[in-house]
């Protein structure tokens, strides 16, 4: 019984290691899918207020599967007989529960909000997530608009050294 239960948490741990490394962040910048090989439009402005918010987490059925397969392995372990199939299916439930709450909580991100008061006099809101270095009011930043409306803001200074 015991050998069963370190098997489970060395598939538990190794799954886990698995998924962290694979969420490890590169030097690149990330840009999403619909930004590339499609035209953008690039505005200059102003930031004049900025706020911090959190982007919502997303929920996959790899946390409604993962969590169940992993809640059905724990389950199996305990209990004999009939005893041992009701509590694999109930782990299995309560797995894919958990399983999707953790997910959702894990891919949140924290952004910045940030007003923009564009050179041509419009005004826009534009929300992305953190990175260094963060926006504050008074920057000078450009904005890259696509026609989808998707928006990309970065520092006038990053814009000018790329030209």
């Amino acid at each position: 019984m015991e050998m069963k239960r370190r098997i489970i948490a060395l598939i538990i741990g190794s799954t886990l290691a698995a998924l962290i490394s694979g969420c490890a962040s590169s030097n690149y910048e990330t840009v999403p899918n619909a930004s590339a090989s499609s035209a953008q439009s690039l505005a200059m402005g102003t930031i004049v207020a900025t706020r911090h918010v959190q982007i919502d987490g997303t929920s996959t059925n790899l946390g409604l599967y993962g969590g169940g397969i992993m809640g059905g392995a724990v389950g199996r372990t305990v209990g004999s007989g009939d005893g041992t199939i009701l509590a694999s299916a109930g782990g299995a439930v309560a797995g894919a529960i958990v399983g999707k709450k953790v997910e959702k909580a894990l891919t949140k991100k924290l952004a910045q909000e940030m007003t923009i008061e564009l050179d041509d006099g419009r005004t826009i809101v534009v929300v992305q997530e953190v990175r260094d270095p963060q926006f504050n009011s008074g920057d000078r930043v450009s904005v890259l608009e696509g026609r989808s409306g998707y928006a990309r803001v970065r520092h006038e200074d990053y814009t000018a050294s790329a030209y």
